[in-house]
C-alpha cells in the first residue's frame, strides 16, 4: 500500500502496489511522484486462514523496523495511513517528551534534485542571542534610544540594574516594554569571546524598530531600533564578526507586524496615516479587515494577538516591499531582505515559516538567492518539517524549493527526553535513524540543532527540576526555579554535558542559546530571556558555569572535519547506552562517540563492522573528548577494537570521543 500526498487537501491517496516473491522475500517498485513530496508505505497481507494483517512502523519508537498489527484488534487503516489503538506514550505531553508520533507508514521522501544549501551551514557552530539582553555597550545608545521611544509616546521601562529579574507580572497580557539596554555594541565588544566559543554563525533574534523587548512586531523595517543602536552600528557589528570568521543571521518577521508600526499605525505613532486610520494608505491592503479576530481585533491578526496584525503575503504591494523586484534583477530595486543582505547579512531565519504559504516561501528564496546564491533560509517549524501538513495542506518546504534548514526541535525534544529518563536510548536512535532517513540530505547536514531557545525553558531548569514547565502559569514557574537546589543544579549540569556532547556529535549546525554556558535558568517567556550574566558583577541565581566546558567542545567541533562533515551512523548498546560514529567516506578518519546515561560504569561491547562497514576492523582509535571530566570520573576510558569488535569502559553519566589515532589527542 502506498499512500501519496494529495495535491489539493491534508489527506494521503492510497493504492495498491503489487509484490513479487523472490528468493529472499518479497519486492516491489515504488514510482516516484514528479514533484517533490514525502510518500508513505506499509504492507498488507492476506493470511492463509482469510484474514489480513499489515506491517506498520513500530509506535514505541523501540526500532526503525515494522511490526505485524491486526486492523480492529491492534489499531485501523484510515486514509491517514495506520492508526494505532493505543499509542504508547510516557509520562509528560507529546510537545515535552516523545520525539516519535504514530507515522502513516513507512517514508520515503522524494526532493528536489538541484537542491543544495551553503556550505557554510554545514557543521557549523552556531549562537543565539535575544540582542537586548547579551551586553550593553556604551551607554550613549541606550539613552538615544529611550529618547526616541518617549517622544513617540510608547511606554519605555528601563531596567537600573542588569541582573534584576524580568518583569512578567499582568497574566496572559502583560506588557514587555521593559528593557535591560543591551546593543549592537554590546555584541560587537563580545566578539572575541564568541570566537573562543568555536561560533561561526551568530543568530539574532528581530533587531529592528519595535514597540516591545523581544521586536517581534516590528514598526519598521528599515532601522535597527534606535535602543540597539544604529544602521552604521549594525553594519560595524557583521564587518567586525567577519574579521572573527563569523556570519551573521538574522531574524526576518513577516507573516506580521506591529499594531504601532509605520504600517499599521493603529495608536498613530507615524505621521504617515496608518492602515487602520487612513484608507488611502499605501499599505492599507497589506490587511484583512473582512476576517476580525473576535472582538478583541478588527482585523486578522497572529493568533488573535491585536499587537501582531498579520499581513496577505500574496499581497504585490507587500511582495515589492520585503522581496524586490521579482525575478530578481542585479539592477533592479532591492526590497527590504535585499538591503540587509547588502550590508553583509549571510541568511535569514523566518520567523513562524508554518503560517507562511509554500508559495510565498518560494518567492522568498528566490528573492534571497537570486542576491546572494550562498545566503542561508532557515525555517521556524516545530515538527518534521518533511512531513508536516497545516492549514489544509501538505507542506513542501523542506523538499528543495524554499527553506535551507529548519529549527530542530523534535532533537530537542528527543536530548531532552534522554536526559531525563523519559526516552530510552533504543528510542533515541531510531529518532536519529528517522531523522536523517527523512530529511533531504543537503538539509539534514544543516539542521539547526538547538535545546534552548527564546520560546522554550531553559535547558538547565528542565535538566534540574526533570521535567518541563513552560505549561505552568508564570508565577509556579518562577517558584519551580526558585526552587532549585545547588545539588539540583549540579546534577542539571551534567546532564547538560552529557547531551551537549551528543548534540556536537551530529550533522547539522549545534546552537548554542546565550546563557546556556554560564548555566541560566528559566521557565517559558519572558523567564528564558533574562540577562546574560556579567563577570563583573554578582549572580542572582545558583547556575554552575560551563563557559570552558562548551570553548572546548566548540573548538573541537569548529576543528574536527569528521564531526562537520562525517557521515552518521548509530546504535543502541542497551536502554541507557548508544554509539554515535562520524566518519568521511573513503579514509581512515572517523570519530566513534560512547554514551552512558546511567549512573553507574558500564562495559560495552559491539560489532563496529556490523554498523559501519569492514573498514571498521582496521581503526584503532585514541581518546579525544570527554564530558566526564565534569562528572564523578575524570580518568579516560579505553577502547579496545578487535577485528571490528569494540570494547570499552564507559563512566557513569559520560559522553566519551574517540578519534582514529593518526587524528587523536595524547
Amino acid at each position: 500500500m502506498v499512500g501519496e500526498p494529495e495535491q489539493a487537501g491534508d489527506r494521503l491517496f492510497w493504492h495498491e502496489v503489487p509484490l513479487s516473491c523472490g528468493e529472499r522475500g518479497f519486492k516491489g517498485t515504488i514510482t516516484g511522484a514528479n514533484r517533490p513530496e514525502a510518500m508513505f508505505y506499509l504492507f498488507l497481507l492476506d493470511l492463509a486462514d482469510g484474514g489480513m494483517a499489515y506491517y506498520v512502523p513500530r509506535d514505541d519508537g523501540h526500532s526503525t523496523a515494522g511490526r505485524l498489527v491486526e486492523p480492529h484488534f491492534d489499531g485501523y487503516f484510515t486514509d491517514s495511513g495506520w492508526v494505532p489503538t493505543a499509542y504508547n506514550t510516557r509520562p509528560g505531553t507529546a510537545d515535552d517528551y516523545v520525539p516519535l508520533q504514530p507515522q502513516p507508514g513507512f517514508q520515503i521522501t522524494f526532493y528536489d534534485p538541484s537542491f543544495t544549501t551553503p556550505d557554510w551551514l554545514s557543521g557549523s557552530v552556531m549562537y543565539q542571542i535575544f540582542p537586548e539582553r547579551f551586553a550593553r555597550g556604551r551607554g550613549g545608545i541606550r539613552k538615544k534610544g529611550l529618547d526616541y521611544h518617549r517622544e513617540m509616546g510608547r511606554p519605555v521601562i528601563l531596567h537600573k540594574n542588569w541582573n534584576e529579574p524580568v518583569n512578567w507580572e499582568g497574566g496572559k497580557e502583560y506588557d514587555p516594554v521593559d528593557f535591560f539596554g543591551g546593543t549592537l555594541d554590546g555584541i560587537r565588544e563580545k566578539l572575541p569571546y564568541l570566537a573562543s566559543l568555536g561560533v561561526e554563525i551568530l543568530y539574532l533574534n528581530p533587531i529592528f524598530e519595535a514597540r516591545s523587548n523581544h521586536r517581534y512586531d516590528t514598526a519598521n523595517y528599515e532601522n535597527i531600533d534606535p535602543l540597539l543602536g544604529s544602521n552604521e552600528d549594525f553594519a560595524d557589528l557583521v564587518s567586525e564578526a567577519k574579521t572573527w570568521g563569523i556570519r551573521v543571521v538574522l531574524d526576518a518577521v513577516l507573516s506580521h507586524t506591529g499594531a504601532d508600526s509605520k504600517y499599521f499605525n493603529a495608536l498613530e505613532t507615524y505621521e504617515e496615516p496608518g492602515a487602520v486610520q487612513g484608507w488611502n494608505s499605501p499599505y492599507r491592503d497589506w490587511y484583512d479587515f473582512e476576517h476580525p479576530n473576535g472582538p478583541t481585533a478588527l482585523y486578522r491578526c497572529w493568533w488573535g494577538d491585536p499587537t501582531l496584525p498579520e499581513v496577505d503575503e500574496r499581497n504585490p504591494s507587500w511582495q515589492r516591499y520585503i522581496l524586490g523586484e521579482m525575478p530578481p534583477r542585479p539592477d533592479g530595486e532591492p526590497g527590504i531582505l535585499q538591503k540587509w543582505m547588502d550590508i553583509g547579512v549571510a541568511g535569514y531565519r523566518l520567523d513562524v515559516a508554518d503560517e507562511v504559504p509554500d508559495d510565498v516561501l518560494e518567492r522568498i528564496r528566490i528573492a534571497i538567492k537570486g542576491h546572494d546564491p550562498n545566503a542561508a533560509v532557515i525555517g521556524e517549524v516545530w515538527e518534521d518539517a518533511t512531513n508536516k501538513a497545516s492549514y489544509g495542506s501538505w507542506r513542501t518546504y523542506a523538499l528543495g524549493n524554499a527553506l535551507d534548514s529548519v529549527m530542530n526541535y523534535p532533537l530537542r525534544t528527543a536530548l531532552l527526553g534522554f536526559a531525563t529518563g523519559i526516552v530510552d536510548a533504543q528510542q533515541l536512535v531510531t529518532f536519529l535513524k528517522t531523522q536523517k532517513s527523512n530529511y533531504p540530505e543537503p538539509m539534514y547536514r544543516s539542521l539547526m540543532n538547538l535545546i534552548s531557545s527564546h520560546d522554550v525553558e531553559r535547558q538547565r531548569s528542565m535538566l534540574s527540576l526533570g521535567g518541563p514547565i513552560k505549561q505552568l502559569s508564570r508565577a509556579r514557574q518562577l517558584r519551580q526555579v526558585s526552587s532549585i537546589t545547588m545539588e539540583q543544579d549540579r546534577h542539571g549540569a551534567e546532564l547538560q554535558c552529557l547531551i551537549a556532547g551528543i548534540q556536537y556529535a551530529l550533522p547539522g549546525m549545534p546552537c548554542l542559546y546565550y546563557g546556556d554556558e554560564r548555566g541560566l535558568h528559566g521557565g517559558g517567556d519572558p523567564f528564558c530571556r533574562a540577562t546574560f550574566p556579567r563577570d563583573d558583577t554578582p549572580r542572582n541565581d545558583k547556575g554552575h558555569d560551563l563557559t570552558a566546558f562548551y570553548q572546548q567542545l566548540g573548538q573541537l567541533r569548529h576543528r574536527s572535519t569528521t564531526l562537520r562533515h562525517g557521515d552518521m551512523a548509530c546504535c543502541a548498546l542497551d536502554m541507557d547506552a548508544l554509539c554515535i560514529v562520524r566518519a568521511l567516506p573513503g579514509n581512515a578518519d572517523a570519530t566513534m562517540i560512547l554514551v552512558n546515561h546511567s549512573n553507574a560504569s558500564k562495559d560495552i561491547g559491539f560489532d563496529l563492522s556490523e554498523l559501519v562497514g569492514k573498514e571498521a576492523a582496521n581503526w584503532q582509535f585514541g581518546p579525544l573528548w570527554s564530558s566526564a571530566h565534569y562528572g564523578k570520573s575524570k580518568a579516560w576510558p579505553k577502547v579496545k577494537n578487535e577485528g571490528g569488535v569494540i570494547s570499552a569502559t564507559i563512566p557513569p553519566l559520560a559522553c566519551v570521543y574517540f578519534q582514529t589515532k593518526s587524528n587523536a589527542s595524547a
